[in-house]
């Protein structure tokens, strides 16, 4: 941490809930009106975003996970689906505050789930570009927390999100 009133530091990686993975590259003063305040100058894969100091202490941003974390995101993965919701307004509800979470765990299990629910229905639209989206923040997170190529993440995350068809 740089000091004590900026949760983060230049270099750290995070996970924003709709940027997805980036790395913190400075901590820049920017001029708003009036007032200055210090934000986040956050690279990520497709963009450059920036996020107020004061206000990077939320659910909408985390850290990259630990490997001790990335672990039960893995077992979480590997675990038997859970049905989701059959009435596609109440599924669209349920990954919205899956997706609200920003955990990794949460994501984890928004994965296993659509994964599974794909095996028995076809995904509508949102749902399959949800499960893209956060598979592809996944892997990424995976890749850095893990210090592994992004293709060597993607092949884990393939081989752990393969479920036994007798489940």
């Amino acid at each position: 941490m740089s000091d004590n009133t900026s949760p983060f530091a230049k270099g750290d990686w995070i996970v924003h809930a709709y940027y997805g993975v980036g790395q913190i590259k400075s901590i820049e003063n920017k001029k708003m009106g009036d007032t200055s305040s210090k934000y986040y100058k956050v690279e990520a894969r497709n963009s450059t975003f920036f996020i107020p100091v004061k206000n990077a202490e939320n659910d909408r941003i985390r850290p990259v996970a630990s490997k001790k974390m990335l672990r039960k995101a893995i077992k979480t993965l590997k675990d038997s689906p859970t049905e989701m919701e059959s009435d596609h307004n109440q599924r669209k509800r349920q990954i919205s505050e899956m997706l609200n979470d920003c955990s990794l765990l949460a994501t984890a299990e928004l994965i296993r789930d659509l994964i599974g629910r794909r095996k028995e229905h076809r995904l509508n639209d949102h749902e399959q570009s949800t499960l893209t989206k956060i598979s592809t923040r996944l892997v990424r997170e995976w890749a850095i927390s893990s210090e592994i190529s992004i293709e060597e993440a993607q092949k884990k995350f393939d081989d752990a999100t393969k479920f036994d068809s007798t489940s």
